[in-house]
């Protein structure tokens, strides 16, 4: 008799652990999507002067570091040299939400080296793809930096929560 009340008491337990799992997976798939809000993909790109291509290099190294140690809603942070023009590099980042966005365009390491890399390029534009807050997109706009917004007409973005 002991061991089928030891047996239903743990039955009831493990029922218990699993709902728990599950409405602690519901609140933490809520809290994401409030706190993360709608990924998208940004792409910058730059263009060295002549002679100045490592310059930017080392700037842009330097940045990637501070960013990725200080932006937890930058998912993605990639710098690469355009393969047809030794001059041209391109930043390709994700963000986790319009606010990881907009905390990004406040970064004090990221408007020092906008400072710093405007006398070492002639070009640098940025393209974004996706779905962005409209404070977002204004805060893009006064960085006076050229934006370009493709708004999302197809697709999805895939869970990749645990």
């Amino acid at each position: 008799m002991s061991r089928i009340v030891g047996t239903i008491v743990a039955m009831a337990f493990l029922a218990g652990c699993a709902q728990e799992v599950n409405e602690s997976k519901a609140a933490k798939d809520y809290a994401f999507e409030k706190q993360v809000g709608t990924p998208f993909v940004l792409i910058a790109r730059l263009h060295a002067l002549p002679e100045k291509a490592d310059a930017l290099i080392e700037l842009s190294t330097k940045v990637d570091k501070k960013i990725e140690q200080g932006e937890p809603g930058m998912l993605l942070h990639t710098f690469d040299q355009d393969p047809d023009d030794p001059l041209g590099f391109v930043w390709t980042e994700v963000y986790a939400s319009s606010e990881a966005f907009e905390y990004h365009l406040q970064n004090p390491d990221l408007i020092q080296y906008l400072e710093d890399t405007a006398p070492i390029t002639d070009s640098f534009t940025v393209e974004v793809y996706g779905t962005l807050s409209e404070s977002a997109w204004s805060a893009a706009q006064a960085t006076g930096v050229p934006f370009k917004h493709f708004k999302t007409q197809a697709g999805y973005i895939r869970d990749l929560t645990p």
